[in-house]
């Protein structure tokens, strides 16, 4: 990602400019293609001003926020930025949606000749010992819906799932 910080009213930082860098780096994984982003940290009166702009292949995403310390205008701006990156990627996890309900209204007769298993793909998970604070922040910063993970307290298997509406479900299945 080709990021650039601009400096108005303001002295520059090399830490503001680091930490800047630094939380826009946890968007690359929501972003395809070429990324380009500009950021512009201003003081105006007593304001702390930051302003983000995100080009990625095309698509612009952009927040501006305003606080009375930088730190915070910085937060408060990258955490619009992510929800409008978490929009963007429900939007198009539905269009994908739509179209394989599509492919399968189009096609019924091929439909009728599938197995009666639905095909499963398998992924292979590293379950590792974490607390439930610990397992909340890793799932946020993933950016996944679903994490195992071994309950330290408990030391049972766990899993973390974040539901549609945005709350969270802990599963911790009694085996038998």
């Amino acid at each position: 990602m080709q990021i650039s910080v601009t400096f108005r009213q303001l002295e520059p930082s090399e830490a503001l400019k680091n930490y800047v860098t630094e939380r826009l780096r946890k968007f690359k994984r929501y972003l395809e293609g070429p990324q380009e982003a500009h950021v512009v940290l201003g003081l105006e009166k007593f304001r702390h001003l930051a302003d983000v702009t995100i080009n990625s292949n095309g698509q612009i995403i952009k927040g501006r926020e305003e606080n009375t310390d930088m730190y915070a205008a910085i937060d408060l701006v990258m955490d619009k930025i992510d929800q409008q990156l978490r929009k963007l990627r429900e939007k198009k996890r539905e269009i994908k949606g739509e179209r394989s309900r599509a492919a399968v209204v189009a096609a019924p007769e091929a439909a009728e000749e599938a197995p009666a298993v639905p095909q499963v793909r398998r992924q292979r998970v590293e379950v590792a010992p974490l607390d439930l604070p610990d397992a909340l922040e890793l799932l946020e910063s993933t950016g996944d819906d679903l994490l195992v993970f071994t309950d330290v307290a408990s030391g049972g298997l766990s899993v973390l799932y974040r539901r549609p509406d945005g709350s969270y479900l802990l599963v911790e299945p009694e085996l038998g």
